[in-house]
């Protein structure tokens, strides 16, 4: 005997479907905006992170009595002064200004994707003072995929960047570890600027007593704190530490425009590659050639951040904006040919 087909009422199948959909449709993953990249919600992670992080430097630099600088229109914080003691070169307001913005967080994700990066990955990078923006959204890029990131930062910076000597960027890292919104602190602190030793900081080419006292005590306050800046006595020598110090790693990243990273020579092939994500290609090495160049010629991906107005027109990312966009809804979100 046949067992009898079970008869399905047509309306009670479509309520029941109506009432599914839902469920399938976040369990399916398909609750993404088709457009967006596919690992846009770790790009977002990457974004609220910086956004913590700069509520807390935020926080710190009030604790320090260091007010926030008059043209840091959207109060973000990172943004230094035109002139101090610890100024090594002259920048754009406007640059340094869009560089804060928490969708570089995202970029570095998008970069870090790009690269074929995957959690554990090692991963080497070297900031300095000048942009504190670029280097918190690589930390947090870092972060939020599991990379492995050996880091070394520079004191020294140029205008509008961390370039207050009463809260220099390693001490804003150290900020950050101590609340465990990091998990890592830089393999090395340098002076940076002129041969890695500060040379050019305008306390030391003014030699202004106020201004030179402020950079000992700085000195003093980034030994106290574990942060103690290393003695380099040559180009030669500093390439050789930096590399000692990463490793073998699988990408490098350079934040910012110090020798060290571009080269210290003025026909740098760094200065006509351009920015963002490089991929490996031959490039003629010399005694003077940057970690940047040096890596790109072992084969090594490699992330350039310098220009932000190239790379917000390259991203998507909106330069100097009025207002601080909502996370997720810039265009570096997105498929290059969605929006």
């Amino acid at each position: 005997m046949k067992r009898p087909r079970c008869q399905t009422n047509p309306f009670v199948f479509c309520c029941l479907m109506l009432c599914l959909m839902p469920l399938l449709f976040v369990f399916s993953g398909c609750g993404q905006d088709p457009d967006k990249l596919p690992y846009a919600k770790v790009m977002e992670k990457a974004a609220r992170l910086h956004t913590e992080a700069t509520r807390l430097i935020r926080e710190e630099k009030a604790a320090r009595g260091i007010p926030l600088s008059e043209e840091d229109k959207l109060g973000i914080g990172l943004l230094g002064e035109d002139f101090t003691a610890i100024m090594t070169t002259s920048a754009g307001l406007p640059e340094k200004r869009t560089s804060q913005l928490p969708d570089f967080a995202a970029l570095a994700v998008h970069y870090f994707y790009e690269a074929g990066l995957k959690k554990g990955d090692a991963v080497g990078a070297n900031f300095s003072g000048s942009y504190p923006g670029f280097n918190l959204a690589v930390l947090c890029a870092a972060e939020v995929m599991g990379l492995d990131l050996r880091y070394t930062t520079s004191v020294g910076s140029s205008a509008y960047g961390a370039n207050n000597p009463g809260y220099t960027f390693p001490e804003m890292v150290k900020t950050l570890y101590d609340a465990k919104l990091i998990s890592r602190m830089p393999v090395l602190v340098t002076l940076g600027g002129k041969g890695d030793m500060g040379l050019n900081m305008m306390a030391y080419v003014l030699e202004e007593e106020e201004d030179l006292k402020a950079v000992e005590d700085m000195k003093a306050r980034l030994i106290e704190n574990g942060l103690a800046p290393a003695n380099i006595e040559s180009f030669a020598q500093d390439i050789a530490l930096h590399e000692e110090l990463y490793g073998d790693i699988k990408a490098f990243v350079n934040a910012g425009g110090n020798g060290l990273g571009l080269g210290a020579s003025e026909d740098s092939f760094m200065l006509k590659a351009g920015n963002g994500l490089l991929k490996p290609q031959p490039v003629e090495i010399t005694a003077r050639s940057g970690l940047t160049e040096r890596y790109l010629a072992k084969g090594l991906p490699t992330i350039h951040l310098l220009a932000a107005g190239k790379l917000c027109e390259e991203s998507g990312i909106p330069f100097d904006p009025d207002e601080l966009p909502e996370i997720g809804t810039s265009g570096v979100y997105y498929r290059r040919d969605a929006k």
